[in-house]
């Protein structure tokens, strides 16, 4: 999923997701109910897919009984805009290797202090 992400393929984000997967996802400016894979995939792009420059900064995964939770933090910048950090922590449902189901927590798109450029 991560390296999906990453690589803004989202055709290949799509395929790990089952194909009634539900997501919930609470971002700048409110929640947001998705269902299907190509509509999830298609909301990351809408978040993702007009950067010019995405690195991965950090990212993980790690079992919480029934669940797993992926994170995964980025450096991105659109054509004229300065760096910016964002940060999304997805709790899943997994049925063998697709998500079933994927709550979302989104920090926004921060401006990356670190950066001036």
């Amino acid at each position: 999923f991560v390296a999906a992400l990453a690589e803004r393929d989202y055709a290949r984000l799509a395929g790990t997701l089952a194909p009634n997967v539900r997501m919930r996802a609470l971002i700048p400016p409110g929640p947001v109910e998705i269902s299907g894979p190509d509509a999830a995939s298609a909301k990351f792009s809408s978040w993702f897919g007009g950067v010019e420059d995405l690195e991965v900064v950090s990212s993980g995964s790690d079992a919480i009984a029934d669940r797993l939770h992926v994170y995964y933090r980025l450096r991105v910048r659109k054509p004229g805009d300065v760096w910016k950090l964002v940060e999304q922590h997805l709790l899943c449902a997994l049925d063998g290797d697709r998500i079933t189901a994927l709550d979302l927590l989104c920090s926004g798109f921060r401006p990356d202090a670190q950066s001036t450029t």
